[in-house]
């Protein structure tokens, strides 16, 4: 490990061990208890992230180590563009579920931040694509039911308050999502059979990657821990 020490390294434990922390060790966890509430002993969820992190990164430079040991250095450079594609797709497709989720938790607060963080989420929304030079039919396919999946969680949030908002907020996000991939593929069904060939709302990649997409986000929501509700955060 310390002979091919390497940036890349760093990046990809700091990349996986993420996963690791973030998603696989919450989910595992209710999984076990079979409770979406989180069981384990820590004191802080603070204090459960880092520690989950810290041996999941731990693991993942194992991992690493044992994988420089055996890969030629002359490979980094493939391994480099490799690191930055997964980063870069990483990125692309989660910072809408981000500021989508930074918005609906605003939402409840002075209405101000909640206007701005609103405003900032829809600007993601409509500049993601641009920004990473997306088709404009993978714009406009995105933008339309996450903007319609940030409106409702939105307004819902600023209505509902406790514990179990974010619940509901994953099956709402659930059934936009059904609702539009559904629409969508009866849309791209009768355009595959009526219209001319160059005229499209999915190929059947970008439709299987939407699905994935969705299923993630609304996998997230579902596993998230959820919020301590403050009866003075809506004041």
């Amino acid at each position: 490990m310390i002979h091919h020490f390497s940036w890349i390294t760093v990046w990809s434990a700091v990349l996986v061990g993420s996963i690791v922390a973030f998603f696989v060790e919450p989910l595992t966890e209710r999984l076990r208890n079979l409770s979406l509430q989180l069981s384990h002993r820590h004191k802080t969820a603070t204090h459960a992230t880092l520690s989950a992190f810290a041996f999941a990164v731990l693991a993942v430079l194992v991992h690493e180590a044992i994988t420089s040991y055996v890969l030629a250095a002359k490979t980094s450079e493939h391994a480099s563009d490799s690191l930055f594609s997964a980063i870069s797709v990483v990125f692309q497709w989660a910072c809408i579920p981000f500021m989508t989720t930074i918005a609906w938790f605003c939402a409840y607060g002075r209405w101000w931040i909640g206007l701005l963080a609103l405003l900032l989420a829809l600007l993601a929304i409509a500049l993601v694509g641009v920004v990473f030079e997306w088709d404009i039919q993978d714009i406009l396919t995105t933008a339309i039911p996450c903007t319609c999946i940030l409106l409702v969680g939105f307004v819902h949030m600023r209505k509902h308050l406790d514990q179990q908002v974010l619940s509901r907020c994953a099956l709402l996000t659930a059934a936009i999502a059904l609702i539009w991939l559904v629409s969508a593929g009866l849309l791209q069904l009768i355009l595959s059979l009526f219209a001319p060939k160059g005229m499209y709302v999915y190929t059947r990649i970008e439709y299987v990657i939407d699905v994935r997409f969705y299923l993630g986000w609304i996998i997230g929501l579902a596993v998230a821990p959820r919020p301590a509700v403050s009866h003075a955060a809506g004041a």
